[in-house]
């Protein structure tokens, strides 16, 4: 990643952690509309700085992502063109065969009028990337209609009517830009892996970037020409690396398709239409529209089921006292209870790579760790299991790996780490008194871990990992691989124990830090219930379930309501407030980052 896109990074880290710090300040101080206030700028701006930056989250929903999931195509596009290399860009495609969108300046498109032509001779799009190539994050209305108009003023001087896609420089969306395209009939396209050919690290390198790992509808985001000053602007390399780049992705069973085919194989409108989404799918409930219907209505079940739990919570509470509770709580033990949840982490993620196995492969720990910190972050938006869906994506694309088949050894990774918390409860029985409920509640996780550990055990390969899985149920059965290696799940299980002692960790230091009587029971019960809740966890983030079961717990053990409250929300944030910010940095340095080769 290059210096500048790191530094984008760290500052963008930065500008989310900085609320939060504020609020936590302003809640200490006793002033908790004004923590509430900031922890609602702290929500906007990371939705903004999300919208602005990465390129595939869009808030106005005109954005071309990706074609549709089970289509086996892919589509090529360059930006920054035309130069003195598009002729060997287009010479390239015509011996490959392969149709591409071309997104062309309109400075450029002045100065070589016959080659946007050419573009369009030869069959392919051509389509707005702006005049300038300006970054429009900042861009005021004005300046963004000219940037489009100017662009698609200077590809029809030359002869050419413009597809109707644009591509924002560095797909970097500002707050005006959403209603110009509109009033166009304009998308956004975004893409799904970006080469970097512009490092210019040899064709055979550009190649393995743009078709390590193929995945369905993906939009590989190259260049035939240079808008960035100190760049070397010579693309002859992106020329050389194209026949190898057709090869390798048609020998995987993909064809390419220009963006006009890719957006029609999901259904989707053409960007002309009247309708508001030009990049989601239509029909009645079917496709990417259906599916994104559906997401949102389990979005707002789950905002009422943490309404519904919130309110079962404060009904008999006092909440000024909670408040109070909460402002008075030892800052150094808050930091201890969250520096806990970061070794917490670092273990599921020791646990889930011991259980993910394949040939020849084997994930990385910082890979695995990167994927459960971005997967619990994008948690805090998801409802239901979505980040158990996006950390094992995460993982699979950087391990190399089918998602299938991490998505099982994550399944068997939920039960060891179940079975560990079983086995480490009954360890301290001796030492401590568990109330009814939670011994009732042991007996019921212990046995379904068990069931779901026979079940496991009985679709298993029955002879280790295939070399290449074919089919989605042979994928799905090679990640409970580990089966067969008891050493894998000892350790597994090992550090699982970890875990589970970091997690009362963090009970511990939060209680103290509520001025609670930070005792071995209270802790094994706040995280059992927490457990409990995340088991059955709807609402984005684990919000209401999460303080509903841990001040219940904490209630049962002789704390006050209130205060029981106040140790429900300093637990819960303990666990939040490290995902929030390095997950999201990660999720953020992986939409600035290319694909591995």
């Amino acid at each position: 990643m290059p210096w500048r896109k790191r530094l984008l990074v760290l500052a963008v880290a930065a500008l989310v952690a900085a609320p939060l710090a504020l609020a936590v300040a302003r809640l200490r101080a006793g002033a908790p509309l004004e923590a509430a206030a900031l922890v609602a700028v702290f929500a906007a701006l990371a939705l903004a700085l999300l919208h602005a930056f990465w390129p595939a989250f869009d808030l106005a929903g005109l954005t071309l992502r990706r074609g549709p999931r089970g289509a086996r195509l892919v589509a090529l596009t360059f930006d920054d063109g035309p130069s003195d290399d598009t002729p060997a860009v287009l010479d390239a495609l015509d011996r490959a065969r392969v149709p591409a969108t071309f997104f062309v300046l309109g400075q450029a498109a002045e100065r070589r009028p016959e080659l946007v032509r050419e573009i369009a001779r030869r069959g392919h799009a051509v389509a707005i990337h702006g005049h300038t190539h300006a970054r429009l994050v900042l861009a005021g209305p004005g300046r963004v209609a000219r940037e489009l108009d100017r662009c698609r003023e200077a590809i029809r001087s030359a002869g050419v009517e413009p597809a109707p896609w644009f591509r924002a420089p560095h797909g970097w969306k500002g707050p005006f830009l959403a209603r110009a395209l509109r009033r166009r009939g304009l998308a956004l396209v975004a893409w799904t892996r970006g080469v970097w050919d512009t490092e210019r690290p040899g064709a055979d390198v550009i190649a393995a970037r743009a078709s390590a790992r193929p995945r369905d509808g993906e939009i590989l985001l190259l260049h035939d020409g240079c808008a960035t000053p100190g760049i070397d602007p010579r693309r002859d390399q992106t020329a050389a690396a194209i026949p190898e780049i057709a090869r390798r992705w048609r020998e995987a069973g993909f064809s390419f398709a220009g963006l006009d085919d890719l957006a029609a194989s999901g259904r989707r409108p053409h960007p002309g239409d009247d309708s508001r989404l030009p990049a989601a799918a239509g029909g009645e409930g079917r496709g990417e529209g259906g599916a994104l219907r559906r997401s949102r209505a389990l979005r707002i079940a789950g905002v009422l089921f943490a309404v519904a739990c919130v309110w079962l919570a404060v009904r008999h509470v006092d909440l000024r006292a909670t408040w109070a509770s909460l402002s008075h709580a030892h800052p150094g033990l808050f930091a201890l209870a969250m520096a806990a949840n970061l070794a917490s982490l670092a273990f599921h993620a020791a646990r889930w790579r011991a259980v993910v196995e394949a040939p020849g492969v084997r994930a990385p720990f910082r890979d695995a760790l990167a994927a459960v910190l971005g997967g619990y972050a994008a948690g805090l938006v998801l409802p239901a299991r979505g980040s158990d869906l996006l950390r094992a994506h995460l993982l699979a694309r950087r391990a190399g790996l089918s998602t299938a088949t991490v998505i099982a050894a994550s399944a068997l990774d939920y039960v060891v780490g179940t079975g560990a918390m079983v086995l480490a409860a009954l360890a301290i029985v001796p030492f401590v008194t568990f109330p009814p409920w939670a011994t009732r509640g042991l007996a019921i996780i212990g046995g379904a871990a068990a069931a779901a550990g026979v079940v496991l055990w009985l679709v298993r390969p029955r002879h280790g990992t295939p070399h290449r899985p074919a089919g989605p149920i042979a994928r799905l059965r090679a990640g409970l691989a580990s089966v067969h290696h008891p050493r894998a799940l000892l350790a597994a299980l090992l550090w699982g124990f970890a875990g589970w002692i970091a997690e009362a960790t963090i009970a511990l230091a939060s209680l103290a830090a509520l001025g609670l009587p930070p005792t071995v029971t209270s802790a094994a019960l706040a995280v059992v219930a927490a457990s409990a809740a995340a088991a059955i966890q709807l609402a984005p983030g684990n919000a209401g379930s999460f303080e509903l079961a841990t001040a219940l717990a904490i209630t049962g053990t002789g704390a006050p309501p209130d205060t029981a409250l106040a140790f429900a929300v300093a637990f819960h944030a303990a666990h939040l407030v490290p995902v929030a910010v390095l997950g999201g940095a990660v999720l953020l340095r992986d939409a600035l980052t290319p694909a591995r080769a």
